[in-house]
């Protein structure tokens, strides 16, 4: 089964980075999921040991013990009769590294108004 992924830090609602999608298989144990994906991002060892995985499903997340989980269909797989939520996904959980952009170029010119 093919299940959307995407980052976050703390709040669902706060995406960033590109997401993607990624195979999983019924009782796959999640160490193995994680190998994938930490190969998949190409991200340091030490860098990985910060990211937490949880599903998220209607805007809330749910952590993932990695250590005992085992990957579980149903988990990913919509609710029946509501159609009104998206998918569960996977979240990486960790800190966005990227830089922030300014909200103003620095081609942009102040607006002046004249009375």
């Amino acid at each position: 089964m093919l299940i959307p992924v995407a980052h976050f830090h703390k709040e669902v609602f706060g995406t960033f980075g590109i997401p993607f999608l990624l195979k999983i298989r019924q009782g796959e144990p999640f160490r193995e999921v994680m190998r994938r994906i930490q190969t998949m991002l190409d991200v340091q060892e030490k860098e990985f040991e910060k990211f937490k995985f949880a599903i998220v499903m209607m805007g809330r997340h749910q952590y993932i013990n990695e250590d005992e989980y085992e990957v579980n269909l149903k988990d990913f797989e919509s609710q029946p009769g509501n159609m009104s939520h998206p998918r569960p996904w996977l979240g990486l959980d960790h800190f966005n590294k990227a830089p922030k952009r300014s909200r103003y170029t620095y081609l942009e010119k102040a607006i002046k108004i004249h009375n």
